[in-house]
């Protein structure tokens, strides 16, 4: 039965740190210069690869490709010569992916290798991917999505797609890493486990090792070059039998027992590769697992933990002490490369010309490396070189020097001792070799492997009941009230609350005499989760959720259902019902009438306005958002609860206050509002400016507890934004690390930006091998970070730079036009007209006449329906909804591209992200470390020209600085630019006022100049 061998784990020119030359054909060329049957395409991800790939091969039609023009192969490689025959390789779709991401509170990084059958899958899969991450970053594109959804993505695109957990050892990216790896293979795959059936075992282990665990007994251990240059290819490699097909391949290695053609690997000696020991680089210390736990993983030298290796990993998840081979596991063979054999032999560079022509003359009568080092009679090779002919029987027979690789250094395995290499080299006989591991010194001698007393594992994190120290203790239990709890930022808000609301249900409260308001829908499906309340469903629990939500529940019960209108169309009809302002003029006037209804200060000038405006509502029976508080104002809701809990107080308006007002008891007792003056940062929605004294007038004998104790920000981050903050609440962190903070003026927003996608990837401790191995090392994942900004105008730039870096990065998105409410109620009508879903109750009779001409029918139709509003049909997700009928050329088109969005969409909110938002978009998130740029005078604070110099609201833009700051945990870092363009000027910029009140002692700082080299210096603040 035919044999042959396959690399399954390569690069492409488009991967990190690898040959720029290394298109298809050079990868060819290489494959068969080494031996090689099938190679990995690599990196089929990334667009511009896969577009070369395209035009390079042609598919076989038995899951494999191979080179539309196959000549002239040997003119890839100039020093080989005109004589040499190359038969290139067929080629497997495979590709790297790298997921980055926190799960049980540990930041994991794992590589998985993901194959498929046909380009048509590829296809399907990156369009996925897409969604997620940047996949024209690098070859191996970055994601924040967890291996398990990874997994889940290959088998939903092709059944036959399958992934193979990548060097699965390495410390830094791998499914069992020393660093961010699991301690099995369901804690990392989840349900999905049972679809691996493959691992491949690095450079840095072999096959003995694994079998040191009985966990990995019934997976097929694969083994693969990781290559990142043509020479480098089959370093590495897997032996198969039979037809050489995709099938084949994925049935030996899925089904070994119906499929036996799976026949060993071809392995390095695992001391060769560059993280099999313990050590720390930086200062020359290379440690085996004994010695590492002897000094308790830290380095003798610095004093900084040591990076824990291959072999120590597998001996603390060893269950065996000595390797036991499981039945049927297939053979491997460590080799030495070829270059590197002669590299000794003649005492030369591996790439020298003398190396190279000794090469050559060996593919010339061998056909290739692999078949040099694995199949050619030592007695052929004797005529050719003795020297070569010793060092590839010791080779074959494990009688090699070893001095092993750490911490990214790769090791050095030699054929002969020093002293036998300088006879070679002076022309002497070679001394008897006594023995691998005869060399003095040598830490790595033994080849055999064998366990320590196994070490005990990871202990498993324990559930924590929930406790409340004396300040929360106290609000929760409080009698009486009315309350008003100052909780400060990171002082356990939500969980105050939660913990309020299941002492009232424990003291015997009925759950339909509490109320729980919120200031967003988020916040409310939080609080239900926390009190376990079903989104849905009557006398459950108690009623939670926002004021409008509720307000539209209750008039709704009461028989006027609202038509609401979006914010923006509302603004649309008052202009539209005030013709004779203009476009500039009626802005302004929306907005402050909006504002006055809101603080319940009408104005004179406003009288007209809005009585043309809710004139035109009424005769479309349209309402907006203020309306449906007006109204519910007006139904008999006196003293409905009698416990009434009160969430982010010091955002409400007056209007929504006086609500509230109606919905306690009139002695306010059982109110328990929970806020922080201090955070008041929605003024321009109408936010009071003293929520306390704006509660006073209502219930004078308000009481005050105030909430201290701060378990987010280290105390220096605290100390640092206490400065800004205008009342004062004195901050005590619980946390024991101390925060760091590094402020950055740079000269101009793309020189910020590009700071900022640094200092994010080195947070990340790098995206891959090349910056972990340059001491790079982070620890958080991309959900940790955040980059919050003033105004969205800052976010494309920082998109875009952060996007090209390859990171994992979200920004805010308008919504779908699919999600309003009135399309959904159309789409579900076409669709149950197609027999594509089963009509409600309350889906319209999609008309004949609309499935022929689409939605401009559907309008004509359903113009005068009492369930469609009058303006519904010229607003944007209508409008959106016809170009998209018209793009995808029909219904079923159309609702089928609108399912695949949807699940993109979904994809994306699975993958975890660095965030990109405006300040107000982050209140009540928190993240490990928070970036802040553009400190500058008009954006924050932001100044409208009009204004002559000066800012609305100078108070509450200081406030809102104080919200940025007040969401990092442990880090903290701000920044400026000298030049910034905004709007398409290009203007100067002065540092914001505010940074003239922070503490700068304990801050670090760096400059950028123009050559962009950071230059550490202190920097003056005016």
């Amino acid at each position: 039965m035919p044999r042959f061998l396959a690399d399954m784990h390569i690069h492409s020119r488009y991967s990190m740190a690898t040959s720029k030359s290394l298109g298809p054909r050079l990868l060819a060329a290489w494959g068969a210069v080494k031996g090689l049957q099938v190679v990995a395409t690599s990196d089929f991800t990334h667009p511009g690869w896969l577009k070369e790939l395209e035009e390079a091969l042609e598919e076989e039609g038995n899951g494999l490709l191979r080179l539309r023009d196959p000549s002239g192969l040997r003119g890839e490689i100039p020093w080989l010569g005109e004589k040499t025959e190359l038969t290139p390789p067929r080629f497997i779709l495979g590709t790297e992916i790298s997921s980055i991401y926190k799960r049980g509170g540990v930041l994991r990084k794992v590589h998985n290798l993901v194959f498929f059958p046909c380009l048509d899958s590829v296809h399907h899969f990156n369009k996925r991917l897409e969604r997620i991450g940047n996949l024209k970053s690098d070859g191996r594109p970055i994601l924040g999505l967890d291996a398990h959804d990874l997994l889940e993505i290959v088998l939903e695109t092709d059944d036959r797609g399958f992934v193979i957990p990548a060097h699965i050892w390495t410390p830094w990216f791998s499914l069992f890493g020393s660093q961010s790896g699991f301690n099995s293979l369901s804690d990392c795959f989840g349900s999905l486990s049972g679809e691996i059936f493959a691992l491949e075992t690095g450079l840095s282990s072999d096959p003995e090792m694994n079998w040191l665990w009985s966990a990995l007994d019934n997976y097929r251990l694969v083994s693969n070059s990781d290559a990142h240059s043509g020479e480098k290819l089959a370093r590495e490699a897997n032996l198969f039998q039979g037809e050489m097909s995709y099938d084949n391949i994925l049935q030996a290695l899925k089904n070994p027992e119906q499929n036996p053609n799976f026949l060993g690997t071809v392995e390095f000696f695992p001391q060769e590769g560059k993280y099999h020991l313990d050590g720390h680089r930086a200062c020359g210390v290379r440690l085996d697992p004994r010695e590492t736990l002897r000094l308790n993983n830290i380095c003798p030298v610095c004093g900084k933990p040591v990076t824990v290796g291959v072999l120590n990993r597998i001996y603390r998840l060893a269950d065996r002490v000595e390797p036991q081979k499981p039945q049927g596991s297939p053979s491997y063979y460590s080799l030495i490369p070829l270059p590197e054999i002669l590299s000794e032999i003649l005492g030369a560079g591996s790439k020298t010309k003398k190396v190279r022509r000794f090469y050559h003359s060996l593919l010339q009568s061998h056909n290739s490396e692999l078949q040099v080092l694995l199949q050619a009679p030592i007695a052929e090779l004797k005529s050719l070189s003795p020297a070569l002919a010793e060092a590839v029987r010791r080779m074959r027979s494990g009688e090699v020097h070893r001095e092993p690789g750490f911490d990214g250094q790769f090791g050095i395995i030699s054929a002969f001792t020093p002293q036998e290499q300088s006879e070679l080299r002076h022309g002497k006989r070679l001394v008897p070799y006594s023995g691998p591991g005869s060399h003095s010194g040598d830490p790595g001698g033994s080849e055999s492997v064998s366990a320590p007393v196994n070490e005990s594992r990871a202990e498993e994190e324990k559930e924590v009941p929930v406790s409340f120290n004396a300040e929360q203790k106290r609000a929760v239990e409080a009698t009486g009230g009315p309350f008003l709890v100052v909780a400060g930022p990171g002082t356990g808000k939500t969980r105050t609350l939660a913990g309020r609301t299941a002492h009232l249900l424990r003291s015997g409260c009925r759950p339909r005499d509490i109320l729980a308001l919120t200031f967003t829908r988020a916040a409310a499906r939080e609080l239900r989760q926390r009190l376990d309340i079903p989104e849905s469903g009557e006398n459950e629990g108690p009623r939670v959720g926002t004021l409008h939500s509720l307000a539209y529940e209750d008039l709704t019960h009461e028989g006027n259902k609202p038509h609401l209108l979006p914010e923006e169309e509302a603004r649309k009809l008052f202009l539209r019902s005030n013709p004779d302002l203009s476009t500039g003029e009626g802005k302004r006037l929306w907005e402050r009438l909006t504002l006055a209804r809101e603080t319940l200060c009408p104005e004179e000038e406003l009288r007209e306005p809005a009585s043309n405006y809710g004139k035109e509502k009424q005769r479309l029976g349209l309402w907006d958002y203020t309306d449906l508080l007006e109204r519910w104002l007006e139904l008999d809701t006196a003293g409905r609860y009698s416990q009434v809990l009160l969430d982010e107080v010091q955002d409400l308006s007056p209007l929504q206050i006086r609500m509230v007002s109606r919905l306690c008891l009139p002695s306010g007792e059982g109110l328990f509002a929970i806020g922080d003056p201090g955070q008041s940062i929605y003024g321009f929605r109408g936010a009071t400016e003293d929520v306390e004294s704006e509660l006073a007038t209502y219930w004078p004998h308000l009481q005050r507890i105030t909430l201290g104790q701060n378990y987010r920000s280290a105390q220096n981050i605290l100390d640092f934004a206490g400065c800004l903050s205008t009342r004062p609440v004195q901050l005590t962190s619980q946390i024991l690390d101390t925060g760091g903070i590094h402020f950055y003026q740079a000269q101009s927003e793309k020189q910020e930006a590009v700071w900022i996608a640094e200092r994010v990837r080195g947070l990340l401790g790098g995206t891959g091998h090349l910056q972990v191995d340059q001491q790079n090392a982070g620890g958080l994942g991309p959900g940790d970070i955040a980059v919050l900004v003033r105004i969205k105008a800052l976010l494309p730039q920082l998109h875009r730079t952060l996007h090209h870096y390859g990171i994992p990065c979200s920004v805010p998105e308008q919504g779908n036009f699919w999600d309003d409410p009135r399309v959904r109620s159309l789409l579900d009508a076409v669709g149950s007209r197609l027999g594509l879903a089963e009509p409600g109750t309350d889906t319209p009779q999609c008309p004949d006449e609309a499935l022929r001409k689409g939605p401009a029918a559907l309008a004509d139709a359903f113009r005068n329906s009492p369930d469609f509003d009058p303006l519904f049909w010229d607003s944007r997700p209508f409008r959106d909804l016809l170009r998209a009928w018209r793009e995808r050329g029909g219904w079923s088109e159309l609702l089928d591209w609108i399912a695949l969005e949807r699940e993109l969409a979904q994809m994306e909110t699975r993958s975890q992200r660095v965030a990109l938002c405006t300040l107000h978009a982050a209140k009540g998130m928190e993240f490990e470390a928070v970036f802040l740029p553009a400190l500058e005078e008009g954006i924050l604070p932001l100044i409208h020209e009009a204004n002559g110099g000066e800012p609305e609201n100078g108070e509450e833009e200081r406030r809102l600085l104080y919200v940025g700051l007040t969401r990092a945990k442990s880090r903290l870092h701000l920044s400026r630019a000298s030049r910034r363009q905004l709007y398409g000027t290009t203007t100067s910029r002065h540092p914001s006022r505010f940074l003239n009140h922070l503490p700068w002692e304990s801050v670090s700082m760096s400059r950028g100049i123009k050559r962009k080299v950071a230059q550490e210096k202190r920097l003056r603040l005016i």
